[in-house]
């Protein structure tokens, strides 16, 4: 996988709680995802079941480049790094806090293929 999670910030500071992952490759961040998950009693991985999920817009993201997710509502925007590359910014649209307690922890997916079915159609 071409993208790797690097940290979380102000964890459990909705205003400013964050998720900064890093490209390890040059990427379209569209084929990623952002699972909010429980921990299992081990603490060692996530749990199956049900989750909520942060799926990235089409965008072309070079290797290198930083993608931080904000838990909080806003508007998707660039800005560069003072050392090269780019910095992504996303809003997950949130009312609270996600990442401020060690009972749950961020999966990312590639998703490679996937198939939709609007209900009732």
């Amino acid at each position: 996988m071409k993208l790797e999670i690097r940290s979380f910030a102000e964890a459990g500071n909705h205003p400013k709680e964050r998720i900064i992952l890093r490209a390890l490759g040059d990427i379209d961040i569209g084929d990623y995802a952002v699972f909010y998950s429980g921990v299992s009693s081990s603490g060692e991985a996530p749990t199956s079941g049900r989750k909520s999920a942060y799926w990235f817009p089409d965008r072309e993201v070079k290797g290198g480049d930083l993608v931080v997710l904000y838990t909080k509502k806003g508007s998707s925007s660039t800005k560069p790094l003072v050392g090269g590359g780019t910095a992504h910014f996303f809003y997950w649209g949130k009312e609270n806090a996600l990442w401020g307690d060690r009972g749950h922890c961020a999966v990312v997916l590639s998703i490679a293929e996937w198939d939709s079915r609007i209900a009732g159609q």
